[in-house]
């Protein structure tokens, strides 16, 4: 049984990243002969003067002044090269590394916005949207040179999420979607360490043997360019997965490490001169990126020999210019002045201080590792299912290993693919993960008969009666086991047309009132009442819960009628 419920000729998954985004495709009718047969990838994206065999794109975007799109990925950044040699570049708007604005912003709503290099604000969904609609675009055109005549209306479109986003956060990448004319119907969200998990239950090792059979209990460690995504996983008795521990983590990708290069670089020359190097030789800014992106994927724990990182000339120049001596003389005076040389056009960095560069997202990742394994569900979690680019990184696989010497470590072969091939075998089959375990514990506010212990500000009168109001009525509790499609209901007294029901969220499993500090407002649900219905007790707000998002509805009870309704985690402003 393949569960294909979609109903169209193809999926594609659209992995929007920190720091490289992609796309991979795969008719239903070959996934339903074989699920892993011809899931596609673009093969090819232009880096420069020659054509890089590269799997997918960096995150960049290139607007112009009437914030129209220009270019995406590395024909953003070979252009925007060209804009600065020219002196043209700033009245264009370019953006890079974008992604993790969304990473637990606690303000994100529809009006956020990102600065574009020259500073420019621009709406973020805006910004988001037009890399969707190259990607989307991109796979269109990609279908046709594959000899795919597929109507866009017939693709069923996944876009990949950190499992560990808020629900805003996701409803945002949603909302970006609908403006690359990607619409509700059409479209998944697939959490990535899902996704990642998806792939490998399909994949079989050498013997022909599935790796995760029935019982298999496994941890997902998804390290991607701005975030690790944690999860456990088990097999369940009818082949489907089960979440046993909700997905946690933080911001310990491997722009972590990029970072520690350039604030290396910072520390050198200082922050001026470094900004006026990228702001004027874009083109060599990128370059040395590229470079050090090379070289970091080589780092071992074991290595002794130094690294070699090209200087730019310009950045040399720069220095010299704004400073009034050289490079090697900054050198000398900095706190690397034994670890960090320059050797003509080269910066040679000392083995124990790049690989420092790697020792603060490991040291955060190793810790919350552990604490998830001292944690009861987790016991007899033997294995871990190593994904994400940055799991490919070889130091990164020997200080998991040398960490945890007991636990068996899988890296499926393109670690930096698993999500994204995965998500497309989730877009097919969304029901393989029947259960997920819930992060946090979800209610709405009601009023109550006024009680001992409830906070005097929140007694009202109402009649004969005294209650309470803002009293957390609990649907689903942290850490409380969901299937696929659970639901919670209550009858809702409408007054009028126009109701407004608040949804909220808490830290804590048993919290009492949503003033609590553990509380926080997490969207609203409008519900629009006819005329024709009676105000009263008379409508069922139900939540779905066990999905990758919140499903919400309201119905008249009596004749069954579904009202229209919106739930919102974004406000306006």
């Amino acid at each position: 049984m393949s569960d294909v419920t979609h109903g169209r000729l193809l999926v594609c998954a659209i992995d929007f990243g920190t720091t490289y985004s992609g796309y991979a495709f795969q008719l239903t009718s070959d996934f339903i002969k074989e699920p892993l047969s011809n899931i596609k990838t673009n093969q090819v994206w232009n880096a420069g003067a020659a054509a890089l065999m590269s799997l997918k794109a960096p995150t960049c975007l290139l607007l112009n002044k009437d914030r129209e799109f220009v270019a995406f990925g590395y024909d953003a950044e070979n252009q925007y090269t060209d804009l600065t040699l020219e002196n043209e570049h700033n009245d264009y708007l370019f953006f890079r590394r974008f992604k993790m604005l969304l990473h637990r912003n606690p303000g994100l709503n529809r009006d956020t916005k990102i600065a574009a290099s020259n500073g420019e604000e621009v709406q973020a969904k805006a910004v988001f949207g037009h890399g969707i609609a190259f990607l989307k675009n991109h796979a269109l055109e990609n279908f046709k040179r594959a000899g795919l005549e597929i109507d866009e209306n017939e693709v069923q479109w996944v876009i990949t999420v950190p499992a560990i986003w808020t629900d805003a956060a996701k409803q945002f990448m949603r909302e970006a979607a609908q403006r690359a004319d990607i619409f509700n119907d059409q479209l998944m969200v697939a959490l990535e360490p899902e996704a990642a998990s998806v792939l490998c239950r399909y994949t079989s090792d050498a013997s022909g043997q599935s790796i995760f059979t029935s019982g298999s209990k496994y941890m997902v460690v998804d390290l991607g360019g701005g975030t690790a995504d944690i999860t456990i996983h088990q097999v369940a008795e009818d082949g489907t997965l089960k979440e046993l521990h909700s997905a946690s983590g933080g911001a310990w990708g491997g722009i972590k490490v990029d970072q520690a290069f350039e604030q290396l670089l910072i520390d050198i020359v200082e922050e001026d001169v470094y900004a006026e190097f990228q702001k004027r030789n874009a083109s060599d800014h990128f370059d040395m990126g590229r470079e050090f992106e090379v070289k970091k994927r080589t780092v071992k724990e074991g290595m002794s020999k130094n690294t070699y990182i090209k200087l730019p000339s310009a950045l040399i120049e720069t220095y010299t210019v704004l400073k009034g001596k050289t490079l090697k003389e900054a050198i000398e005076q900095s706190m690397y002045v034994n670890r960090v040389s320059q050797t003509a056009d080269k910066l040679k960095i000392d083995s124990e201080l790049l690989k420092g560069f790697f020792r603060d997202p490991l040291e955060h990742l190793v810790e919350h590792i552990r604490e998830i394994l001292n944690q009861p569900v987790a016991k007899d979690t033997n294995i871990f299912l190593l994904v994400g680019g940055f799991s490919e990184s070889p130091i990164v696989q020997e200080t998991i290993k040398a960490r945890f010497p007991k636990h068996r470590l899988i890296v499926p072969q393109d670690a930096g693919l698993a999500v994204l091939k995965g998500a497309v075998l989730f877009g097919h089959r969304p029901k393989l993960i029947s259960v997920r375990v819930s992060r946090m514990t979800y209610g709405i506010g009601i009023s109550r008969l006024f009680t001992k212990g409830d906070p005097e500000e929140l007694r009202f009168a109402s009649g004969s009666a005294v209650l309470c109001r803002d009293v957390f009525h609990k649907f689903v509790e942290k850490g409380q086991p969901i299937n696929k499609g659970d639901e919670h209901s209550m009858p809702f007294s409408a007054k009028g047309q126009n109701n407004r029901v608040r949804v909220y969220t808490s830290s804590m499993k048993d919290p009492k009132h949503v003033i609590d500090d553990s509380c926080k407002l997490l969207g609203e649900m409008m519900i629009n009442i006819s005329s024709e219905v009676t105000s009263g007790n008379n409508i069922q707000v139900r939540i779905e819960f066990g999905g990758t998002e919140l499903v919400v509805e309201a119905k008249e009870k009596n004749t069954g009628e579904i009202f229209r309704s919106r739930f919102d985690f974004l406000s306006d402003k």
